[in-house]
């Protein structure tokens, strides 16, 4: 999947007025509560640091334990060290030499003030111990708070569920921004609530779900394969409801196009009644479509780093 690296909103906005007295005047500007994208450059910059300190701390090497201390030190608060002590404590504890290294694969702020943030973020990680390595990928919600010019993870949640967020209320310039992106925030939870919820005993409803939320190249790929998905939801007999509270952040918005990062829990069961629970990091590529809102153009999975 493509990867990111900053951050554009190109929205033309049209001037808000109110009528007061018979006259016309500019609705008083005030920022947005969430200056995620708000700022593309600040979003940049804090996403930046916070991969920095993620990367750090979700790294070990049990040959350079001091050095690993002091990256505790430097990038955590006390409270999230406790955390990141429980999550590493098999590691630390193994009789066998052992080496995780963490990258961040993709990250975007789900909310975002001048001194506080809340990121989320796909994780690439890589162990060897006994000359065996093994690769997987983990998804983290992190609570940062800046100190300086440094920003400290506060809050660690692994597999997260997401929490609602305030909608900005309706405004001209940074609000209207802020507006824009809380649409295609909300657009993306419409959609994951669609294509991933399936139901083999109403294959016909399940695959109109599909088409109600997709534009472009998806619909065109759901309308060519239809007989194909409709018998496979038929008689696969597997059954999936996506879980409650997907975390989803918009990771940029260009014209009438945003991109979301999601991450959704889905309880699966199969034709046998056997059920487990499936986690997906997926990228949504949405579009504006007028009064419909927003739609899905394209669905990746997040796919671990070479």
């Amino acid at each position: 999947m493509k990867r990111w690296a900053g951050f554009v909103v190109l929205l033309a906005l049209a001037g808000c007025t109110t009528a007061v007295s018979g006259t016309a005047r500019p609705e008083p500007e005030t920022p947005p509560a969430n200056l995620a994208l708000v700022d593309p450059a600040r979003t940049a910059s804090v996403l930046t640091a916070v991969k920095t300190a993620t990367e750090a701390v979700f790294s070990y090497d049990s040959t350079a334990a001091p050095a690993y201390d002091k990256a505790l030190a430097d990038n955590l608060t006390p409270g999230a060290r406790d955390e990141l002590a429980k999550l590493f404590s098999e590691i630390r504890n193994s009789p066998e030499p052992i080496k995780l290294v963490t990258r961040v694969i993709v990250s975007a702020a789900v909310e975002q003030t001048a001194d506080e943030a809340q990121v989320l973020t796909v994780l690439d990680q890589s162990s060897t111990r006994a000359g065996a390595t093994s690769k997987g990928i983990a998804s983290a919600l992190l609570t940062t708070a800046r100190e300086g010019e440094r920003w400290r993870i506060g809050e660690i949640k692994v597999n997260p569920a997401g929490a609602p967020v305030t909608a900005e209320k309706p405004g001209a310039g940074d609000r209207a921004i802020a507006r824009v992106r809380d649409s295609a925030r909300d657009g993306a939870l419409r959609v994951a609530e669609a294509l991933l919820n399936v139901n083999p005993a109403d294959p016909e409803g399940t695959y109109a779900r599909y088409e109600s939320v997709s534009t472009g190249q998806l619909l065109s790929q759901f309308q060519q394969d239809k007989a194909a998905r409709l018998n496979q939801i038929r008689s696969g007999g597997v059954k999936s409801a996506l879980a409650p509270n997907p975390a989803a952040a918009v990771m940029e918005i260009v014209d009438d196009k945003a991109s979301v990062l999601l991450y959704a829990a889905t309880d699966v069961t199969d034709a046998a009644g056997q059920a487990t629970k499936k986690y997906l990091p997926i990228v949504l590529r949405l579009h504006r479509v007028d009064a419909a809102g927003w739609k899905a153009a394209g669905i990746e999975s997040v796919q671990p780093l070479p």
